[in-house]
């Protein structure tokens, strides 16, 4: 079997071991050298239909990323390719930048560094903590059920909202529908969004919705920026509908210098960066080598996207 181990997006240092193991098979790591491959192991926007059209012996796409949403999935299913994504890789430290956009806000950071630049002694009240707080979680996968666990020991509600219904670790109850989704946002101090893009998500949250959020929640969001009606989330923002937004994600990326986003005082933004950390090349490699290993074995996923 030939697998395409694409260069351009993991770092092969971490992945000897895994190629070690299956000395039976011939690894590449160049497009140039790949087009005969069963297996691709890469981004999924790093490829349009055209592209996939010159791997004709293609199989199995095993992306290293949790989003798969520039894949052209129908193309993919009338080829009968296998798609699966990295899951559990990104929703340990996902988890944590939530915590610290909620703590942003409740803690007044943004104030007091600007004091410290200023090297200005300032008291600032504070007027909301996240215990005893209720979090409305979008998406109950494996970024969202980390979010839940963590946000748990805050001694929070945790409600989530999904398409199906389903008994979920760390929810203390579960929505679906439109119904169920208007509920969290009522309900909930803090609304985060985990929630993969697609037809079913995308502006999931417009003008209605947003109108429905409590006047002083706080939206983050460490999904895909599209999730958001933008527009309606600036006029959010500017009339004070909301106490604040915490975006990793937007749209267009990267945010444009001039973009409006970039000077609201309750907008935090970060670079689609919610993802980074130390661990993340490991993680990477630990997921696809199990992955890898369900594929030649026949095993059943816990990742498949299609």
């Amino acid at each position: 079997m030939k697998v395409f181990l694409d260069e351009r997006i993991v770092k092969l240092e971490y992945f000897e071991s895994f190629i070690n193991k299956y000395p039976e098979h011939t690894f590449v790591y160049t497009v140039e050298n790949s087009y005969d491959s069963e297996v691709i192991i890469s981004m999924g926007h790093l490829f349009e239909n055209k592209d996939f059209d010159r791997y004709q012996s293609l199989k199995y796409i095993a992306l290293v990323s949790a989003g798969y949403d520039t894949l052209d999935l129908d193309y993919l299913k009338k080829r009968h390719i296998l798609v699966t994504n990295a899951k559990d890789v990104f929703s340990i430290q996902i988890a944590e930048d939530v915590i610290a956009k909620i703590l942003y806000f409740n803690k007044n950071l943004k104030f007091h560094m600007e004091k410290q630049k200023e090297s200005e002694w300032k008291f600032k009240s504070q007027s909301h903590e996240l215990y005893g707080s209720t979090v409305g979680i979008l998406g109950t996968g494996s970024i969202g059920q980390h979010v839940a666990e963590r946000v748990k020991a805050f001694k929070t509600k945790v409600i989530g909202y999904r398409r199906v219904f389903d008994h979920v670790p760390f929810f203390d109850q579960i929505y679906t529908k439109e119904d169920g989704l208007h509920q969290l946002l009522k309900e909930s101090d803090y609304v985060i969004c985990a929630l993969p893009l697609n037809d079913n998500t995308r502006f999931l949250l417009d003008a209605k919705a947003l109108s429905m959020m409590k006047p002083d929640a706080i939206l983050i969001n460490v999904a895909r920026g599209e999730i958001i009606d933008q527009q309606a989330l600036i006029k959010a923002l500017v009339s004070d509908q909301i106490r604040g937004a915490a975006l990793d994600v937007v749209y267009p990326e990267p945010l444009p210098k001039d973009h409006i986003l970039w000077t609201l005082e309750r907008c935090f933004i970060t670079p689609h960066n919610a993802s980074a950390s130390p661990k993340i090349h490991e993680r990477i490699a630990d997921e696809i080598e199990d992955t890898f290993y369900r594929y030649i074995n026949h095993k059943p996923f816990d990742n498949k996207i299609i």
